[in-house]
């Protein structure tokens, strides 16, 4: 099992890729803007638990034993992104804060914004729901932004 791993280890960057090209980009915005009229989307995040049998640091939200890994997705369900190690305790914004790509989207802004839910901090390159919705014009958004983010749940699914 082990050299099975190191073996898919080995060829995760040459499938599993954050958009790098301005054609890529464009295409993903609009197709994603096709599904529900969210505008700039370049890629939905979310984390999810697989299940892990060991220590104590490894016990989730719902007493399990699981490591939480984040995905981040485009609109044809394939993963762009990903960070598999930390332990079920850990909070979906805390694997972020912590990744290379929050380094390195950080310091250089994509063209386009990823969709994530209420779990994630609100960032210019990050738009999350309106926890409590005051008009209109929010619970169309929250509308647009919860068609569009249910990519990366048809993602988590099909993954694990």
């Amino acid at each position: 099992m082990h050299s099975v791993v190191s073996a898919l280890a080995g060829l995760i960057h040459q499938y599993v890729r954050f958009l790098d090209n301005e054609e890529e980009i464009t295409q993903s915005k609009r197709k994603f803007f096709s599904i529900a009229r969210m505008p700039n989307t370049i890629g939905v995040i979310d984390c999810t638990h697989i299940p892990h049998e060991r220590e104590w640091e490894f016990v989730n939200r719902k007493g399990r034993h699981s490591i939480n890994v984040q995905l981040i997705g485009n609109v044809d369900l394939k993963i762009t992104n990903c960070v598999v190690r930390w332990p079920g305790s850990v909070h979906d914004a805390r694997i972020l804060r912590e990744s290379h790509l929050y380094r390195r989207l950080h310091q250089t802004a994509p063209d386009g914004i990823l969709l994530g839910d209420s779990g994630y901090p609100l960032l210019r390159w990050l738009m999350t729901p309106f926890a409590t919705v005051t008009c209109d014009s929010q619970q169309r958004y929250n509308n647009s932004h919860s068609a569009t983010r249910g990519t990366i749940e048809r993602i988590n699914s099909m993954v694990f």
